[in-house]
Parts: structure tokens; sequence; C-alpha cells
């Protein structure tokens, strides 16, 4: 039986790395003819910290702040990431058979992106790992591990400066 990929899912944030990661979905998609879902998910502040801003601040001018915040840079997330993928795309030879997707949700990363997966059917998830130094072949970085193991799909994992 034949590989097929008919929806990729690239869960990436906006490290330096982004590209490569980026670059590799592209590809893998020009390849086969599959559609590209590029997720960025956004860290939610600790609910600690939310509790004491909420005490000078109130929680109903919180509540506001928090909606107005996230919603801008949920839409400057999406322009960056638009970005890297035209960069990518000028620099590539890529014939895509539809325009990539973008998605930028709050919450904890590796729970979003299976939950997107699942939610697009993605066939493959392509994650970045980050250089953590000397620990670097250790350990993969904690969102890419608990991908790893707590997904059914294929994952594959590039590292940092692959590409370059």
């Amino acid at each position: 039986m034949a590989i097929q990929l008919k929806r990729i899912l690239v869960a990436k944030d906006l490290s330096k790395e982004a590209s490569n990661v980026i670059r590799y979905a592209l590809e893998l998609a020009h390849k086969f003819g599959a559609e590209v879902h590029v997720l960025h998910v956004m860290p939610t502040v600790d609910h600690a910290v939310l509790n004491m801003v909420a005490i000078s601040m109130g929680p109903d001018k919180l509540a506001k702040f928090n909606a107005e915040n996230e919603a801008k840079l949920a839409e400057e997330t999406r322009k960056q990431l638009n970005r890297i993928l035209e960069e990518e795309k000028a620099l590539g030879d890529f014939r895509l058979e539809s325009e990539p997707t973008i998605e930028v949700h709050h919450g904890e990363a590796a729970p979003m992106i299976l939950s997107v997966a699942d939610r697009i059917d993605a066939d493959l998830i392509i994650l970045g790992s980050h250089s953590k130094g000397k620990l670097h072949y250790a350990f993969l970085g904690s969102v890419a591990e608990k991908i790893l193991r707590q997904s059914q799909r294929a994952v594959f994992i590039v590292p940092p400066m692959v590409g370059d």
C-alpha cells in the first residue's frame, strides 16, 4: 500500500526555525498533492498570575483587556505566519493544489495540536524540535514529546537548523 498524504498539519511557533518546518510541509504537500494547515497555539497566562491581576484591575476590566489583546495578538501571529508561508513559497518551486490555511488558538499546545489534527483528519503532523544545548540529544521539546506519545497519527519532527 502506498503512502498517501491528503492533509498535513504543521504546528509552529514563531521561532527562527519556523521557516524550516514550513518548508518541509510545503515540499511534502507539493509531492503528495496534500493540503497544508498551519497551526500556532498561543499559551494561556497562568491562573495565579491572572488572579493577582484581576484583584488589582478588576475581573471585568481584565476580561475585556484579555479579549482585546488576544484578538490583536492572534491577528499579528496570522500575519507573521502568512509572511513565512509567502517567503517559503517564493523560495521554492511549490505547486500547491490549495492555499495553506492558518489557525491561531489559545491553550495548551499538545492537546490543541491533537484536537486540530483530529478535527481536520490530518494524515501527518509536522513539528519542530527546539535545541536545548547539550541536552538536545537527550530530550525533545516537551510539546513534541507529548505529541509523539499521544498521537495516533504519523508525526514528523524537524530538528533545528535542518534545511538551512
